[in-house]
């Protein structure tokens, strides 16, 4: 068996073999040549005795840490032998090695076997679609964060999953807590508490969420060391809301904030980490909270915060606070994200805000 990238001289076989799999929805010429040489897709075919077998389309989409497998085909000759999880094991390895950790498919509904084999694989339902296919079938639209091999560099770091939708950067903190600190036990009532101290007060809807200086005050008044890395044009988060009395009050939290990190004499760094130092505060035991947009992975523009949990070679690892369903707790602690791609993750708005808080053992007196 050998799974490589295809090329325009698999065409052919890429279209008989397309013919013999399905009778609705087919790709054509056209868009198959197309899918071979364009630089948003990865067209692997798997070859069996010099045979093709099979084939996985993946398209990635730009400016996000989302992969799509849009088809995926094993020849009748060869089904039943293992060969769709081998090749979606390709896939998987391929998307998150080009930065891509989280990876969407769809699926006819009445098929139970491919759903049979996604879910066993760690895929999630997402949502039906109705009416989806030419033929008027409904599909079901499944997720799955992926992992990645051999980190090299872990933190001891729990999760703790938010309990609110507007509580991510308190969650991050208490994760950060209790790494740090071994007698430190997170519970909701301190996530509530640090939010409250840290929040802006207003976003575009619902409850505020946390400002990298509210957190980071947060922090020092528990006795951590903290250094905060953020860069905005104008107060963060005032984007966010029309009212003008709305952003009156943002803007007196913010400089409040910052009044009092300064008399405090936190360190505040108008500038975004470098990799290098990313990797270097990780080495040494640090926690580091940053701010990122989700638009980069479920394609919603809504500011989000995460918490480094490690690193290896190519790729850094984090936790994410925010689990959609209970038994996808295990897909929120150490995902990869390829270290060429975290500087696309963070940033928030037209603002582009950067926020960084990087949280060390409390100073020794």
């Amino acid at each position: 068996m050998d799974i490589r990238v295809a090329t325009p001289e698999d065409l052919p076989a890429l279209l008989q073999l397309e013919q013999q799999v399905f009778v609705s929805d087919l790709i054509t010429s056209r868009q198959m040549k197309r899918f071979i040489s364009s630089s948003q897709s990865l067209l692997l075919v798997m070859e069996v005795d010099n045979q093709l077998a099979g084939y996985a389309l993946l398209l990635f989409h730009r400016g996000t840490q989302l992969s799509r497998i849009y088809s995926i085909a094993i020849s009748p000759h060869f089904q039943g032998r293992g060969y769709a999880k081998a090749l979606l094991a390709k896939v998987e390895h391929e998307a998150v090695n080009q930065g891509y950790i989280t990876i969407r498919l769809e699926v006819r509904e009445d098929n139970i076997s491919a759903k049979t084999l996604y879910q066993q694989l760690g895929y999630k339902s997402l949502k039906t679609l109705v009416h989806y296919y030419d033929d008027l079938a409904s599909g079901v639209r499944l997720q799955k964060r992926l992992g990645a091999p051999s980190p090299k560099q872990l933190l001891t770091l729990p999760l703790y999953v938010q309990t609110t939708p507007f509580t991510c950067g308190a969650a991050c903190l208490l994760m950060a807590f209790a790494h740090l600190r071994s007698s430190f036990k997170p519970s909701r009532n301190e996530e509530i508490q640090l939010w409250r101290e840290a929040t802006t007060i207003y976003m575009a809807a619902g409850h505020g969420g946390c400002s990298g200086r509210g957190l980071a005050l947060a922090a020092h008044k528990r006795g951590f060391n903290v250094e905060l890395f953020s860069r905005a044009d104008g107060v963060p988060f005032i984007d966010s809301v029309r009212s003008q009395d709305k952003k009156d009050v943002i803007t007196l939290v913010h400089d409040n904030f910052d009044s009092q990190l300064r008399e405090a004499k936190v360190a505040i760094h108008e500038s975004v980490p470098t990799i290098a130092m990313l990797e270097t505060w990780i080495a040494e035991g640090a926690c580091v909270l940053m701010l990122i947009s989700t638009y980069r992975f479920n394609g919603n523009k809504e500011p989000h915060w995460i918490i480094l949990s490690g690193m290896s070679e190519l790729f850094f690892y984090f936790h994410d606070p925010e689990v959609q369903h209970a038994d996808a707790s295990v897909g929120a602690s150490f995902v990869p994200i390829n270290k060429s791609a975290i500087n696309q993750i963070m940033g928030f708005g037209k603002q582009k805000h950067v926020a960084c808080v990087v949280v060390r053992p409390e100073a020794k007196s």
